[in-house]
This record gives C-alpha cells, structure tokens and sequence, in this order.
C-alpha cells in the first residue's frame, strides 16, 4: 500500500507491506522491519530495528492525525496517492497558473490522447496510465491548453514523473 504523509512543508511516500505478522516499511531508499502491538487504546507499541517506540495516534479530523512519542507531539496528513493528486490539483488550481500533472504511482503509459498546443476541456482525457493491472484515464481538471506533453505511449513512469502540463 502506498501512502503520502505531510509533515509540515514535508512530503515523505511510504510504501508499506504486511509480512508475517510485521510490516516493511520503505521510505525512500531505505527499508524498516517494524513490529507493532497495541497496548492501551490508542497506544501501540512498535519495535523497530531492535529499538521500542511507543506511539499514540489520535484522529484529528480530514485524513490528519495527532502523533504522540517520547520526542514530542506532531500533526500528520496520511493520503493515499490519488488523494493527494487530487488535493496538489487544488492547489495548482487556486494559483490560476500553468498545471502540471504528474503520476500518482509507477505505471505504464498505455495512450496520450493529446496533443501539445491543443485547446481542452476539463473531464476530457489526456493520458491512459496503467498502474497496478487497471487502466486510469487521467482528466483534465480545468479546462486549458496542452502546454508541455512529457511521456510517450509504452513509457514507464514513477509515481512523481510529470505526464503533462496545461496552461
């Protein structure tokens, strides 16, 4: 499962598995083997890479958590990637400038459906990215000008890679 956590102006993608009862977590280039047991409501334990960690998590509303460990507390934003796409849209929105729209996740471009210096409308479909055995169109989400097109039909991406951008 891949997830984005904002921690203030940080951005950290985390990729994290179930294996036997524990969980590998990878942040970036490195690799944690982490084994966690509740052991008071909203305390868990956690024993990573021989060192123990007890963490209290607490809803805080809209995908944000209240992180509680002997270093302090700290507020946390957990999306999964398409959120995240969606709310960077947003963003990219309100400030009415150029829209770069970048992959959500490793994949494969299956079609580019435009072309640069085309006049598009929003909800029409500028990229087909296969991730994860399933097709996704990804849409325009204002309407625009096909500014830049990075990718090509066959290419593979990562999740960051820019697809396209509109002006």
């Amino acid at each position: 499962m891949e997830l984005i956590v904002l921690r203030g102006d940080e951005e950290h993608r985390l990729h994290v598995e179930r294996r036997q009862g524990r969980f590998e977590v990878r942040l970036g280039g490195r690799v944690f083997e982490v084994d966690s047991v509740a052991t008071d409501g909203s305390v868990r334990s956690l024993l990573i890479g021989g060192r123990q960690f007890e963490v209290a998590v607490r809803a805080a509303g809209d995908n944000r958590y209240l992180v509680s460990t002997a270093g302090g507390l700290e507020e946390l934003e957990v999306l999964d990637p398409l959120t995240h796409l969606a709310a960077k849209g947003a963003r990219e929105r309100a400030a009415h400038g150029p829209q770069r729209v970048a992959a959500y996740m490793p994949g494969k471009v299956v079609t580019v459906l435009v072309e640069e210096g085309q006049q598009v409308i929003r909800g029409q479909g500028l990229v087909v990215l296969e991730a994860m055995k399933m097709e996704n169109e990804i849409l325009a989400e204002r309407d625009g000008t096909v500014r830049h097109v990075f990718v090509s039909p066959g290419q593979a991406v990562e999740g960051g890679d820019p697809l396209f951008e509109l002006e």
